[in-house]
């Protein structure tokens, strides 16, 4: 009987010791933020956009971001949208970005991911040269800048800050001395951008950026009829790519000068407006992705650019009227790179194409600047 009894309390102090049955609870998802209920200033200061144009990303991204086979109270294609916008706008980490749309550190980052890469797909619908039909309207209009004939559209480098890549860094190296991408655009008049290169590394010059674009291509195909786009120092000339005088010898070809100086910098005003508005282009801090990644979200950010500059969307009164003021950063970059190559005539003089440019540039200037 003893012997049953202590069996019995045994048995009893074992399921005293067992855990008691865990409660079933139900899982807490955190509300995404309702941009309708935001209001426009806010959304263009952490957004860059406001209400009605994010809808119209809304409505261009909807098919490429929704996730049939999604579960668990995933993100609505507007909030991946407000996220992706918040990471390129902001110059903080993403898990700073993630306080804004009250989402997680890796909920912004598979947001930012899925946003660029539909952007990117959208690229050749935004971001394109003008068409034949225009032409003579770009070349008025790059004419009442200073004077300069037959313009459409200028050509230029900056470059964007990102991490050390492993495996080679120091090509990625640039002349200042941190390690970036080499971006080079081309614009128009109203500071759309129509074309861009986002692949090569920071330590690259601007014509072997400029001879490996697809604008090369395109201009040596004829596509620019009597046309010519402006380019700096570090630029080859061609008939369709017109360059600085290196050295001018006479007054016409200061003139010349001066005015392709002057239409050039549009293309700088350009690059200040897009870092302006996306500063995760700015440098403050870099872009911390590999270089290809790197690439596709700064070309995401020139679609986004040329969707704000097409609908009119201000940037914040601050940021607008830094943008448009005088900063001798980016015109600075083109004497920067002259002073780097050089005499780069002396390898490009006896091509025929630089000859052919020798030719229509001297004729502008007789023509142009001549008797002025």
């Amino acid at each position: 009987m003893a012997d049953i009894d202590a069996l019995i309390l045994i048995l009893a102090r074992r399921n005293a010791r067992r855990k008691s049955p865990r409660i079933q609870t139900k899982k807490r998802f955190r509300l995404h933020q309702n941009v309708q209920q935001l209001p426009d200033e806010l959304l263009i200061e952490r957004c860059r956009f406001d209400r009605d144009s994010i809808n119209y990303l809304r409505g261009l991204l909807s098919d490429k971001l929704v996730n049939p086979y999604a579960h668990n109270h995933p993100l609505s294609v507007e909030a991946k949208i407000c996220a992706a916008l918040a990471y390129y706008t902001s110059n903080s980490f993403q898990t700073a970005v993630g306080n804004f749309v009250g989402v997680s550190q890796s909920t912004i980052s598979h947001a930012v991911t899925h946003v660029t890469d539909a952007l990117v797909e959208l690229g050749e619908q935004f971001v394109n040269f003008p068409p034949p039909e225009s032409h003579e309207r770009e070349k008025r209009q790059f004419r009442d800048i200073a004077g300069f004939p037959d313009v459409l559209g200028v050509v230029g480098c900056t470059h964007i800050a990102i991490r050390a890549p492993p495996g080679d860094p120091h090509t990625f190296l640039n002349h200042k001395s941190f390690h970036s991408l080499k971006v080079q655009i081309t614009a128009d008049v109203n500071s759309t951008i129509t074309s861009v290169v986002a692949r090569f590394p920071g330590s690259s010059r601007d014509a072997f950026v400029w001879r490996r674009s697809p604008m090369a291509a395109r201009c040596a195909a004829g596509c620019l009829g009597t046309g010519h786009l402006l380019g700096g120092p570090g630029y080859p000339l061609r008939p369709w790519l017109l360059t600085p005088v290196r050295r001018p010898a006479s007054r016409a070809e200061e003139l010349y000068n001066q005015a392709l100086r002057k239409t050039l910098r549009r293309v700088a005003v350009t690059c200040r407006l897009l870092k302006k508005r996306f500063r995760c282009l700015d440098g403050a801090r870099v872009l911390n992705c590999f270089p290809e990644k790197c690439g596709r979200i700064i070309i995401a950010c020139c679609v986004l650019h040329n969707i704000a500059v097409g609908r009119n969307v201000p940037l914040p009164p601050e940021e607008g009227a830094a943008a448009q003021g005088p900063n001798r950063e980016e015109e600075e970059e083109g004497e920067e790179e002259e002073e780097e190559v050089g005499e780069m005539g002396d390898e490009d003089a006896e091509s025929p194409q630089c000859q052919l440019g020798w030719q229509k540039r001297q004729a502008v200037i007789q023509r142009h600047f001549e008797n002025l």
